[in-house]
């Protein structure tokens, strides 16, 4: 009986397997090389990386006028946001500062909201910084987080975070609600598209 020599690897089972193994490989490096420089992103605006803060002289009221920190074309994503001069907020141990606040419309067609705060935990034992200690209250309704902040704060410590809020895109006015045990602060803020 003559011996049947094998025939090419491509003919066998594990040489398929490799062969389509490195062709997933390739595609899949291509594809990813291609989303870093941008190529899938023609049809998006570019995300700006300042965000805008409030800062400056206080107006009548203890409102702090908007600053414009966005990117510099005249049709920017985002948006002025007014706060209190006054931006520090405590109950018993517990203290919130906010660093900054920032909105911008989201695809959703409706404005994300997200502050940038700060909690110091002026107490011996760890408390949680998380989504739950505030609300945003909109004409009559009060919004939850979407953010998913969830840190622990040891105590003598501070840390920071952002907190986000999508709401609809004719919101002008809004009331941040502080949540602490003992009771809640609220911050009056304002928001207008640049």
């Amino acid at each position: 009986m003559a011996e049947e020599k094998p025939t090419s690897w491509w003919a066998t089972l594990p040489g398929l397997l490799t062969a389509a193994a490195a062709v997933i490989t390739a595609v899949t490096g291509l594809l990813l090389g291609l989303g870093q420089l941008g190529v899938f992103d023609a049809g998006r605006p570019a995300a700006s990386t300042a965000g805008a803060s409030a800062s400056g002289p206080a107006r009548p009221g203890g409102v702090v006028p908007p600053s414009v920190t966005a990117s510099g074309t005249g049709n920017s994503a985002e948006w002025a946001v007014a706060l209190p001069a006054g931006r520090n907020y405590r109950a018993a141990d517990v203290e919130y500062e906010i660093l900054d606040a920032r909105a911008r419309p989201d695809v959703s067609g409706k404005v994300a909201l997200t502050f940038t705060l700060r909690c110091t935990n002026h107490g011996r034992y760890d408390i949680n910084f998380w989504d739950a200690a505030f609300r945003l209250n909109v004409g009559g309704v009060s919004h939850s987080p979407d953010s998913g902040l969830n840190e622990v704060v040891a105590g003598d410590s501070s840390t920071s975070g952002e907190v986000r809020f999508t709401i609809p895109a004719d919101t002008r006015t809004a009331v941040l609600r502080i949540k602490f045990a003992q009771g809640e602060s609220t911050v009056q803020v304002g928001m207008s598209p640049i």
